[in-house]
């Protein structure tokens, strides 16, 4: 490793030791156990570790290869089988992880011509399976009905669409309706895949799981394409099971990347899943126990009772939960601090899960414990500001700047607003130039997350400089500045929707996490038409629209009839202004209509 990068890493992992954010791998707890998923005790149950070590005498240890290349041993057939019996359904594929079952589920399912629609708050498997898929995704808002369903609307001329939902969440502990989002996947001929890990060996008769509940309706039973059951969870073992149809077996053994490159799953392990199968379903009495100490818990720590065994305390900055983890474990209870980017910023957590084992004693300390360290009021986004205007281009210099500056005497006119360039490339500085175009109208400026002098994609302008843009930071700074005040606020982004901020991140994903009213400005002359309509065909893809298109240039009737019939919003003209300063844009936005911005 050469030493410039010895030092980049180290400096980032001081950077992350300063925010308290750094994180290292957490042995088995020897104390009180809260910490791991292994609710039932099933990794030491003697039957299924009796199934292992005899495996392991009678088959050896591993299984030698890739499944394809003769991996298949006859424990891992065998327990594709029980997995199959137990969740009533045809076939079932072992994979050596819930990881990799997720991603080799959605990558083989979806196309580039297809709409992924998941929800927010998926497991990173999901999400990464999404987007190496090639597909359009879609983010709906957490177990939100009528967000899907417009999404759903909105993603018609797809060829697939494929609807991603975690079970019972991993992180906040609540359990979507899966019913009511099998009926929109009925009604708009869509797919469902769930992921399962939390939810089978707890809920559903024998700990089948929460899609359980569709078994009792045909019509709902049939828009399931597969559902994802982890191994190393209540089944306290190692893998996860892909369960569905044998077209979806078989298609996934001939396309999934993630199974068809890798060695199959010990046989050990195998062995032991069909034994902990077995045992799991036997345990009515232990789930019991389970779900009451959570709802317990968290009654006594005045939380929302979750629907599993986890249930997560807030905290707020991860300092807080780092230091009431420590509180916990010198009671001689293991908790384990969740902080971002698991979670979102600002809401950093300590997830208790509660296991079929603690006492009452253990349940009791906890509450004591932490009760004077819960924040008098939850950790919320304060909700008083209205949602950013977000400008949002077709391509680089189509007019945001100005646009953003007519916009903010619109406003004006109403009372006081603010103005914001997360990430400003190369010079001149567009809020500078904003600020020249308001003069001394009510605006307060704020000042860029990010600057380079490069004049660039933010990804590019950031490499250039040996950075790189964190979209974690930009929402915090911009959850700042919507609770510190009520003033309606404009974010000019830089470049078009799908400009990359960093090799992971653009920004119609940042529009698809905020949900801003956006703005569209294109230019009115010609090519406007064929970038406007990819942008917006683009924003329909995750479920957004405009509320208004503000064309900046010489007046083009033509192009301006063609976008209208296209679109449900008002389209505005800017024209060539001269002088363009901020008399003219004031009188501008005072005979134009600005109806859309209430």
């Amino acid at each position: 490793m050469s030493s410039r990068l010895q030092r980049e890493l180290e400096d980032a992992l001081n950077r992350l030791d300063k925010a308290h954010m750094r994180r290292f791998p957490v042995p088995t707890p020897e104390l009180s156990d809260f910490v791991t998923n292994d609710i039932l005790g099933a990794s030491k149950a003697a039957p299924v570790v009796d199934a292992a070590a005899e495996s392991a005498r009678t088959h050896g240890v591993g299984s030698g290869a890739s499944r394809l290349l003769g991996g298949d041993g006859e424990p891992i057939r065998n327990a594709e089988a029980a997995a199959a019996a137990w969740l009533k359904a045809p076939a079932a594929l072992l994979c050596p992880s819930g990881f990799q079952a997720n991603l080799g589920v959605v990558t083989s399912l979806a196309r580039p011509r297809d709409t992924i629609l998941s929800d927010e708050l998926n497991h990173a498997s999901l999400i990464d399976g999404a987007r190496l898929s090639g597909a359009r995704i879609s983010v709906f808002r957490h177990r939100d009905l009528h967000d899907l369903e417009q999404r759903l609307i909105g993603s018609r001329g797809s060829r697939r669409r494929i609807v991603v939902t975690e079970s019972l969440f991993s992180m906040d502990g609540d359990l979507a309706p899966l019913a009511a989002i099998a009926s929109l996947c009925k009604k708009y001929d869509a797919s469902l895949v769930v992921d399962e890990a939390h939810a089978v060996g707890l809920l559903g008769p024998e700990g089948s799981g929460a899609c359980a509940i569709l078994e009792a309706n045909p019509d709902l039973k049939e828009v399931l394409a597969a559902r994802i059951v982890t191994g190393s969870k209540a089944l306290g073992v190692a893998g996860a099971f892909v369960v569905g149809s044998e077209a979806l077996r078989d298609t996934l053994v001939n396309h999934a990347r993630s199974f068809v490159f890798t060695t199959g799953i010990a046989l050990p392990v195998a062995s032991a899943l069909s034994a902990a199968i077995e045992w799991v379903k036997g345990r009515d009495k232990e789930r019991g126990k389970i779900l009451t100490g959570a709802a317990f818990l968290a009654s006594e720590l005045r939380l929302p009772v979750p629907d599993g065994a986890i249930v997560p305390v807030p905290q707020g900055p991860p300092e807080v939960a780092l230091e009431a983890a420590e509180t916990l474990r010198s009671q001689g209870i293991a908790v384990h601090a969740v902080r971002p980017p698991t979670v979102p910023k600002g809401t950093s957590r300590l997830r208790i899960v509660v296991h079929a084992d603690h006492s009452e004693r253990d349940l009791k300390t906890i509450v004591r414990t932490l009760l004077p360290l819960i924040p008098s009021a939850p950790v919320e986004p304060q909700t008083h500001a209205p949602k950013p205007w977000v400008v949002i281009g077709t391509d680089t210099d189509a007019g945001k700047t100005v646009a953003s500056a007519f916009v903010l005497h619109a406003l004006a006119n109403r009372g006081p607003a603010a103005y914001w360039k997360p990430i400003q490339s190369g010079q001149p500085s567009d809020t500078e130039t904003v600020r020249e175009l308001m003069a001394d109208a009510p605006i307060t400026f704020h000042e860029p997350a990010y600057e380079f002098d490069l004049p660039a994609s933010p990804d590019q302008s950031a490499w250039a400089e040996g950075r790189r843009i964190n979209e974690n930071v930009v929402d915090a700074q911009l959850a700042e500045k919507l609770q510190a005040s009520s003033m309606p606020l404009v974010i000019e982004t830089a470049g078009g929707l799908c400009v990359p901020w960093n090799e992971d991140f653009q920004t119609s994903d940042w529009v698809a996490r905020q949900r801003p009213n956006l703005i569209l400005v294109a230019r009115s002359g010609l090519g406007t038409l064929n970038h406007t309509q990819l942008t917006l065909h683009a924003m329909h893809a995750f479920g957004q629209k405009p509320k208004v298109l503000i064309l900046v240039g010489p007046f083009h009737e033509e192009n301006r009839a063609g976008l209208q019939g296209k679109l449900a919003c008002p389209i505005l003209q800017i024209p060539h202004l001269d002088p363009l300063d901020a008399h003219a844009l004031r009188e501008l936005a005072q005979t134009l209509d600005s109806t859309w911005l209430d």
